[in-house]
This record gives structure tokens, sequence and C-alpha cells, in this order.
């Protein structure tokens, strides 16, 4: 199973939307501009992945080794073959017969996680006069890291309200950043790592 693939990425959302916002996953549809659509709650939802240049190279990456039937050793050895050029800055090693991937590759700055985020509300902003329009058009955010901090809240707040969209939120991982415009600030919820197997098992079955 390819979990980076666009169906998982949606279905993870609609999974979290609908726990977040108490709502009937059963009431939204899979679609396109934007990708999660409801009559019944007048709601559209667009799901992006606003990812830095590395970390889709890394997904890419592991994802190549994923369900390929190779022992840990085979995947340490071909990793370590094919980056000569140090393009993979993380760790992998072999354990018990399974390779183990670690992302750690020294100081990180957070900012370079933040520009993605606001590069893509910008983007699907100028792509929104496409969409179909709901009462509420939401955007939907995977960063894929923890480092975003509230000492960045005010620059992607500022964002938010220079986009289209009324309903943002951006998935930290294990924690879920949610800002609505008549609010107008970020509501941060801590999802337990429990209900992030939950969804992540639900999210791949098809």
């Amino acid at each position: 199973m390819n979990i980076f693939d666009k169906y998982y990425f949606e279905k993870y959302a609609l999974l979290s939307i609908c726990h977040l916002c108490k709502l009937d996953i059963k009431e939204f549809e899979r679609k396109d501009k934007p990708d999660l659509q409801s009559q019944t709650y007048n709601m559209g939802i667009e799901v992006v992945r606003a990812i830095t240049e590395y970390d889709g190279f890394e997904q890419s990456l592991i994802n190549t080794y994923l369900g390929k039937g190779l022992s840990g050793d085979e995947i340490v050895a071909s990793i370590r073959q094919n980056n000569s050029r140090g393009r993979f800055k993380g760790t992998v090693e072999s354990i018990n017969g399974i390779a183990v991937f670690s992302r750690i590759y020294g100081p990180c700055d957070a900012n370079m996680h933040i520009k993605p985020v606001i590069e893509q509300m910008k983007n699907k902003s100028l792509l929104y006069a496409t969409y179909r329009h709901y009462k509420t058009n939401g955007l939907y955010c995977f960063v894929n890291t923890r480092l975003i901090s509230e000492f960045h809240y005010p620059s992607i707040i500022e964002a938010c309200r220079q986009s289209t969209f009324s309903l943002i939120f951006i998935n930290c991982i294990d924690t879920m950043l949610q800002w609505t415009a008549t609010s107008d600030n970020l509501i941060k919820h801590k999802i337990s790592s429990e209900l992030l197997s939950e969804w992540d098992r639900s999210a791949q079955n098809k």
C-alpha cells in the first residue's frame, strides 16, 4: 500500500476534520476542486501537502523501499550505495532485519516548514475561482513536521487572513492547527497516538 497517494491524504484529512468539527463522514464525497465536498454541511475542503523539497525527496526515498519485500540489510546497503552524493541527510539502520529510518540530520530552521504552507495558501487562493463554492470553503495542509510553534503563529494567521478560505487546518503530525475567519486565531488540537493510529489504518483501507 502506497501511503503517500492522493486517496490516503484526502481520507486522513476527512477523518480528522470530522473528528474535530463533530461532523458525519458519510455526508462528504471525494470530488475535485475542492477535494472534499458536503451538500449537507454546505462545505468544501481542498487538501494539499505543504512540505519542503527535502521532505518530498525523503518520503519518495522511503516509499521506494516500502512493501518491496527487501530485508533491512538490503535496504540499508542500497540507500548507502545510492546516496554517494549525500542527498539523504538522515540515517537508516537495520535492526533485527528491519530498516529503521531517522529524520535527524542536524539543526533545522522551522521557518523552512512555514514557507510551503504560506505558498500553498497563496497558490490555492489563486485557483479559488475555479472551485465549486460553498458557505464554508476550507483548505487542509499536511506539513510533515512538529517544528511549527506559537512563535510562528502570527505569520500563519496573517497568511490565513490574506487567503480566500474561511477555514484552514494545518496538520503537524500529532498537533492540528485550526483557523477560522470568524475567530481569526489558531486553535491548537493535540491528537493522541491512539487516534493517529486509527486514522492511519482507516485511511489505508480503500
